[in-house]
């Protein structure tokens, strides 16, 4: 689609990866604490437990259940899965840092009259961790939280509703080509991809390039690319 100058009005933008960087603190703590428990079941090290499960994310994809997969191979106990859901569930959530120019494009943003949202997929109790250690519990006009990534379309078209927008003039912003590019096209809205995180490096082979309608390196490109 070709975006006219001043169609967009407000932006839809998801959390992990595209405002933080969760693969790179968050999930990568998760599987080196993961990996202590894998090195104790598979009798190996530790950093070999953390290579297994980059392997096996490679291979399967971000959104595979690996630790299911690794009980499997191993003939594990049901007690291994549960051990191991319990120490991600419970991850400090802390060391979430946010991306270094996205509070001072969306106060930009926000100024110049773009109506903000944040739509996120997860525990609503991690996911509302995240936010307030963020500083962004008031950053948005509206934020949803779901719990599984088909909610996403829900959540877009309760936007529409309750906010009086057409599709046209909304611009969907996510790293998950699956979750946030194409859910997003299919109702009629723009997208941007950010180049970034675990989700991306696994799809980007995997789809059309021309998918999204731009690609962004970080937040701040927006400023740019709506202003044509």
């Amino acid at each position: 689609m070709s975006l006219k100058p001043g169609q967009i009005k407000a932006i839809i933008f998801d959390l992990d990866d595209t405002l933080y960087d969760c693969s790179g603190t968050l999930v990568l703590k998760s599987k080196k604490l993961a990996a202590k428990i894998i090195s104790k079941a598979i009798k190996c090290s530790e950093t070999e437990a953390l290579n297994l499960q980059l392997k096996l994310e490679e291979r399967f994809g971000p959104k595979a259940d690996i630790f299911r997969e690794i009980a499997n191979s191993y003939n594990l106990p049901e007690e291994f899965h549960k051990e191991i859901s319990n120490v991600i569930n419970t991850l400090e959530v802390e060391s979430a840092i946010l991306f270094p120019d996205v509070i001072n494009s969306i106060n930009e943003l926000k100024r110049i009259g773009y109506k903000l949202f944040l739509v996120t997929v997860g525990s609503r109790e991690m996911q509302e961790r995240k936010i307030k250690i963020l500083g962004l519990e008031r950053s948005f006009n509206e934020i949803i939280i779901t719990d599984n990534s088909l909610g996403k379309e829900k959540s877009f078209k309760e936007i529409l509703i309750k906010h009086d927008l057409e599709p046209e003039h909304v611009l969907c912003v996510g790293d998950k080509i699956k979750d946030e590019i194409e859910v997003g096209k299919k109702l009629g809205m723009f997208t941007a991809l950010m180049k970034h995180g675990r989700h991306y490096n696994f799809y980007k082979s995997k789809t059309n390039a021309k998918v999204p309608d731009m690609h962004i390196n970080n937040i701040s490109d927006l400023l740019n690319k709506l202003s044509i």
